[in-house]
């Protein structure tokens, strides 16, 4: 499994209202307060860990609300894990399940302004073991730096350009985004996955954030430099950032790796070449984004008798566990009165 260190940083922009973005960590949504900026950071060794950025789209009450809720639609999600996994996580199915559930929740419980668009990006790292699962929707972006490389494991800044028009809960349409983009590949120790919204990169040069990456500062110091050059360049609009860096792991096989192939792109941090595969050369020419073949949905009514046990079974955990901790307190108190009686 992986042993990681994370460090979460948003800032709102200085020509926003509201901040829209949100990351989670350690199953909370942040930032507490919708303006101003925050920082929070963790390590876990979690067999299962879930990190996810949004960026919200339509304005304070919309795109923010938007935001959290497919953050908790996630999170349930992976409560569900198990169900994936017969016996391999079919991940594919996952995602599908997750951008279907957040849809209807997102167009069911937030309504637009003057029918305008709205909904939330999201980009999604879901460790499962030593494995990274990469889900990524919209305007939010997912790099990876690995050997002093910053890579495009999802998709390519063209391609980008391509997606961003869907986002979930977006009422113009009927239906749920289907421009997505998956990955998985294996991690390895030294690995930092970053997921961050538009306003991160907004005229961040790539070059300047593979060498800030390369920085030989600690990792939460890194991250910190990060954020600061990404507001300098341009901090009109909202900024996150949460990355995510693999300490060591176990179970790791020897020799596994990323293939160059099928990474998109990759920009060396002392350099200004860009290095391009040939299936990137194509994509980077207008190839279409990489989907997963089409699964038929699953009956919403299994969907919602899914959470509603699991729902039950937390809220059942939770009753018995605070009816264990009375009884300790009050045997507490009768042993405290019997000293102090008889003593």
């Amino acid at each position: 499994m992986a042993r990681t260190l994370v460090i979460g940083l948003t800032e709102s922009g200085t020509k926003t209202t509201v901040n829209e973005d949100t990351f989670s960590l350690g199953g909370r949504v942040y930032p507490d307060m919708i303006t101003g900026s925050e920082e929070r950071s963790a390590k876990s060794q979690d067999y299962t860990q879930l990190y996810v950025v949004t960026e919200g789209h339509g304005g304070s009450g919309v795109g923010d609300l938007a935001g959290r809720l497919v953050q908790r639609t996630a999170m349930d999600l992976v409560d569900l894990i198990g169900s994936y996994k017969q016996p391999e996580f079919d991940f594919q199915k996952f995602c599908r399940d997750l951008i279907k559930e957040a849809h209807a929740r997102v167009t069911r419980q937030i309504k637009p302004r003057d029918n305008g668009f709205s909904g939330a990006s999201m980009a999604l790292l879901l460790i499962d073991s030593n494995v990274a699962h990469l889900l990524n929707i919209g305007d939010t972006k997912i790099h990876l730096f690995r050997n002093n490389k910053l890579m495009f494991p999802t998709c390519s800044p063209g391609e980008q350009e391509d997606m961003a028009e869907w986002v979930i809960g977006d009422m113009t349409r009927s239906e749920s985004p289907n421009a997505i983009t998956i990955k998985q590949f294996t991690l390895r120790s030294g690995d930092i996955i970053l997921l961050s919204s538009k306003g991160f990169c907004k005229d961040y040069p790539e070059q300047q954030f593979a060498s800030d990456l390369a920085s030989p500062d600690a990792f939460a110091a890194t991250i910190r430099q990060a954020q600061i050059h990404s507001r300098q360049f341009n901090d009109a609009a909202n900024g996150t950032i949460l990355a995510v860096k693999v300490r060591d792991l176990e179970l790791t096989e020897p020799g596994d790796r990323i293939p160059e192939s099928e990474v998109r792109r990759a920009i060396y941090h002392n350099g200004n070449t860009s290095i391009l595969t040939e299936e990137n050369r194509a994509v980077a020419n207008g190839g279409a984004a990489v989907e997963p073949p089409s699964r038929p949905p699953e009956d919403e009514a299994d969907m919602k008798q899914k959470f509603k046990k699991e729902r039950r079974r937390r809220n059942t955990k939770t009753f018995f566990l605070f009816l264990f901790l009375g009884f300790l307190v009050g045997l507490a108190i009768i042993f405290i009165l019997w000293y102090f009686i008889l003593g």
